[in-house]
Parts: structure tokens; C-alpha cells; sequence
């Protein structure tokens, strides 16, 4: 067998082999279950989050299922935010903030230029400019705060001043109203070595006869008659701050979403992508989901609601889904369930919830941030619209996992070959779930000593790191180091896998 290996920053052969793979599979696919083949990966001691079929070269009973995190419900600032916000650790340097925390719930606002006190965790940039780390970059030039919409970029050395750096970053078609109304989202990507954006792209569909009427003043203003437009994300990929090419679309509606009288009424808003950090090839969508209020298919009385100036409709609710990728193109949307769901009625994002820039691990939760609001988009008449921030709270990785039947189900890993002496697991069991563990060689044959059998039940488990063991207690897995295993995963009574890796015991 060939080995290749997914080690560094750069796309490898066995990467250039799954996207081709991926072209086989539907963008924004629900499952995202696919096989891998005979390919030896090289895993290393690196983490592996399950997104997609990568390790699931067989299943019996078995599915990626999505995993909510936990609403806190906390109003932790409100009043005077933006819709668009973004949260970033405190460093010690960066003196942009508008607002700080100590603990992730209690914040305070401050004046840009304010220096984070030694205890502060985390900061708040209020506003649709994103600013962002340039690893890449000298001191004097280490943050970027990225416009879209007014197509520029800007740098600072510590956040208190901004200056211009380039202005007109991308072609005049990708700007409003073709897009970029949106908190647009920019960094950069170490798998690529480049610099990647992901903005909103207004694309045209075809309007049914019965609807061109309504829709004729956008499409006259945008130039495409007999058309209507949907936000969809666009993507953008750049050695070169100064010059982005047009984007792509790499994720929109499609025909399961809902669609009445001819015409889609959900589209994706807020291409908030996050390339995580904290596993391999693993990357995260947190869009919200406009639905449209139309008079097509609601018979509520809409003539209250805001309405663009060129006539149609501007009014709906969104919530926040997830989708992830593991090349940041090709999306898997997992049966399409919300994950971060609307709030109670009466409540402060009953109505509304945009994703905030930004992720933050802290011991082995993972905070994130959203702003809610208890009233419709669009709405005008709307008695309580002023925007909360308030926090999510999951345990790292725990945004997916493999969960089988109730009564069993089990999976087999593609050929991997890894460093390290023991095999740990992000598994939750709660009282009755059960897990067991199998090596098998590359073809499939269980390795003596390490069966089904061999291995210890995990149970009684909620954990991040739990080291696998066989025959009453033994971890010691150094000896397969370096040669080519497969994984037999075996899952009983609701246990649910997040993540594997190897590493010391």
C-alpha cells in the first residue's frame, strides 16, 4: 500500500485524493458519509474530529450526528451593539476593544485604546469590520481589520490605530449590492498558506412568471431581469492583501430548503468560518438562516414589515446552523437542525440570532458568542429590538459526533498509521453507554491482544481525554507505532465519539 501523509500546512496527495473524492459528494450535503479506500493516512499525534466519512471507511448502525451546545442565556451586554461583533482573546497587545471581560459573562465597556487590565480574558470589536491576527505579518503590521463592504483593509500594531493599507481589495462585481452587506469574514488559512475571505454574495435565481412583478426592482437595480436574489457565501482565496479575485459560491439554499410559490424563502446570512484549531483538517460554519416572510405562503397581515426601496419584502427570522468542511469548500449540513435554536417566546433572541466572530477554548469548554434579538428582521413595529450578547458553552470538539443504534452499531477507520503509545477518545457515555476498541492490521485482521474482546468497556465517561486500555488495564499501544492499523470502533446504549487521537499515556 501507498502511505501519504497529511502532515504540515499544505495540501498533500492524499488531501489532493479526497477532494477529488469530494467531487463525488453533493456541496452541503447532510451526511457527509463517505468512503475513504485502501489510502494510508498519516495521523500522526494529531487530533481527528469526526465531520465527515474520512475515518468511516464502514459503518454498521452508525451516523455523524450534530451536536448543540449548551444556551447560557446570560445577557451579558445589550443596548448599544452592533449586530455584527466580534470576540478575541486578550494578548497583551491589542488595545482596539470596546468592551472586556474577566470571565466571560460580566463585561464593561471601554474606549478603543484602553489597555486590557492583566486579568482580562477577552475583548469585543463592536461594528462590521473584522479585525483579525496576521500571523505572516512584522510586529508594526500584526493585525488587519478587514472591510468588505467598503472594500479595504486596514493594519495596526496594536488595535489603538488603524491605518489604510489597500483599498479596493476586491473587483467592483463582488461589491453591494452584489454582496459584502454582511459581516464578512477574513483570515488566514495554514493549510493553504494563504489568506482566505468569506463574504456575502447576492446571486440571481430565475423568478417564476407570477413573481417577476414583485421582484422587477431588484432585478432592474442589479441588472438580471426576471430574477431574484438570496444571500448565499461566497468564498476567496489570495497570496496578496492588496487584490482579491471574485468570489465563489460555496454554500446556498437548495432544493430541501423551503421554497413555496416557486421561490426559495431561506437563504444563508453571516459567513462566519472558523478554521479550527484544534484538530486536523476541520473547518466551521455558524450562518444563520433567514427565513423570508412572504404573503405567498403566510397568511399573517405583513404590511407592517420594512420593505426594501425598490418594493419587495425585507422581514423574517433566523437561527444559527452548523456546517463543516474539510477544505472549507465543500460543506456537510447534518440533517439541517439548528444549532443554536431561537430562544422562548417573550425572551431576548426570540426572534433572531446572528453568530459573533470568534471561538475561545478555555480548560476544555469552548465559549461562543451570539447576538439575539426579540424582534423580526425588518420589523418596524417591533416593541423590544435592541441587540443582546449572550454565550454558548460545548466541550472542545463537540460539535459532531458518531453515534450508533441504541442497541449497537460499529465503524472501521480507514488504513491510518500514527505516533505515540496510547490511543485517547473524546466520548460521552453517560450511565449506560458503553465503547470498546479494536486495532486491526491494514487489512483488516484483528491484531492479537488488542480485539474486541481484549478491550476494556470505556463507560461511566464524559471526557475530552479518556486512554483506552486492554486486557484489565494495559494503554501501551508504542509497538503498532509507524506501521499501518485500522481502528474498529464498537458503540452501545447512546455513547456518542467526538474525537481520537494518540499520544503519550
Amino acid at each position: 500500500m501507498k502511505t501519504v501523509s497529511f502532515v504540515g500546512e499544505r495540501m498533500t496527495a492524499c488531501m489532493f485524493l479526497w477532494l477529488m473524492m469530494g467531487l463525488l459528494i453533493v456541496s452541503c450535503t447532510d451526511t457527509g458519509i463517505a468512503q475513504q479506500g485502501g489510502e494510508i493516512v498519516d495521523i500522526g499525534d494529531r487530533n481527528q474530529v469526526f465531520i465527515d466519512g474520512r475515518y468511516m471507511d464502514s459503518t454498521e448502525g452508525c451516523r455523524i450526528v450534530l451536536c448543540p451546545p449548551r444556551k447560557t442565556y446570560e445577557q451579558c451586554l445589550s443596548g448599544w451593539l452592533h449586530t455584527y461583533v466580534t470576540i478575541f482573546p486578550v494578548d497583551g497587545t491589542f488595545r482596539g476593544f470596546h468592551a472586556l471581560t474577566k470571565d466571560g459573562v460580566n463585561w464593561r465597556r471601554v474606549a478603543p485604546g484602553t489597555a486590557p487590565e492583566p486579568d482580562d480574558l477577552l475583548g469585543l470589536y463592536n461594528g462590521d469590520r473584522l479585525p483579525f491576527v496576521d500571523p505572516t505579518a512584522p510586529p508594526e503590521e500584526r493585525y488587519k481589520l478587514f472591510d468588505g463592504l467598503r472594500n479595504k483593509i486596514s493594519v495596526s500594531s496594536d488595535g489603538a490605530k488603524w491605518e489604510l493599507m489597500h483599498q479596493g481589495i476586491f473587483p467592483g462585481g463582488a461589491l453591494y449590492p452584489r454582496g459584502m452587506d454582511s459581516h464578512n469574514k477574513c483570515f488566514y488559512d495554514t493549510r493553504l498558506d494563504k489568506y482566505v475571505a468569506y463574504v456575502r454574495v447576492n446571486k440571481a435565481y430565475p423568478a417564476p412568471p407570477e413573481r417577476r412583478d414583485y421582484f422587477a426592482g431588484w432585478a432592474k437595480r442589479l441588472g438580471q431581469e426576471d430574477t431574484y436574489f438570496m444571500r448565499t457565501i461566497g468564498r476567496s482565496v489570495t497570496d496578496d492583501l492588496s487584490s482579491f479575485p471574485m468570489p465563489e459560491v460555496v454554500f446556498e439554499f437548495d432544493e430541501k430548503d423551503p421554497q413555496f410559490g416557486g421561490v426559495s424563502v431561506m437563504d444563508v446570512y453571516m459567513p462566519e468560518v472558523v478554521q479550527y484549531p484544534y484538530a486536523e483538517d476541520a473547518y466551521y460554519l455558524f450562518n444563520s438562516r433567514y427565513l423570508h416572510y412572504e404573503d405567498w405562503y403566510l397568511a399573517d397581515d405583513l404590511s407592517g414589515y420594512g420593505r426594501h426601496s425598490v418594493g419587495s419584502l425585507n422581514a423574517g427570522t433566523l437561527d444559527i446552523a452548523l456546517a463543516a468542511s474539510r477544505d472549507g469548500t465543500n460543506w456537510h449540513r447534518y440533517e439541517r437542525k439548528p444549532w443554536i435554536p431561537l430562544g422562548p417566546e417573550g425572551s431576548f433572541d426570540s426572534k433572531r440570532v446572528y453568530m459573533c466572530a470568534g471561538m475561545f477554548s478555555h480548560g476544555d469548554e469552548i465559549w461562543m458568542y451570539y447576538i439575539g434579538y426579540d424582534a423580526l428582521h425588518g420589523d418596524f413595529k417591533g416593541v423590544q429590538r435592541t441587540p443582546t450578547l449572550s454565550r454558548v458553552v460545548l466541550l472542545k470538539d463537540r460539535f459532531t459526533a458518531v453515534e450508533a443504534d441504541y442497541t449497537g452499531g460499529k465503524f472501521t477507520t480507514c488504513p491510518v498509521q500514527f505516533e505515540g503509545e496510547a490511543l485517547h477518545l473524546n466520548i460521552e457515555t453517560s450511565a449506560l453507554g458503553l465503547a470498546r476498541v479494536e486495532i486491526q492490521d491494514a487489512d483488516g485482521t484483528p491484531i492479537e491482544g488488542y480485539t474486541l474482546d481484549d478491550c476494556d468497556r470505556v463507560h461511566t465517561a464524559n471526557t475530552v481525554d479518556r486512554v483506552v486500555t486492554w486486557r484489565r488495564g494495559e494503554s501501551d499501544v508504542s509497538a503498532l507505532a509507524g506501521q499501518p492499523i485500522r481502528l474498529r470502533f464498537e458503540l452501545q446504549f447512546g455513547a456518542k465519539l467526538h474525537a481520537f487521537r494518540f499520544g503519550e499515556r
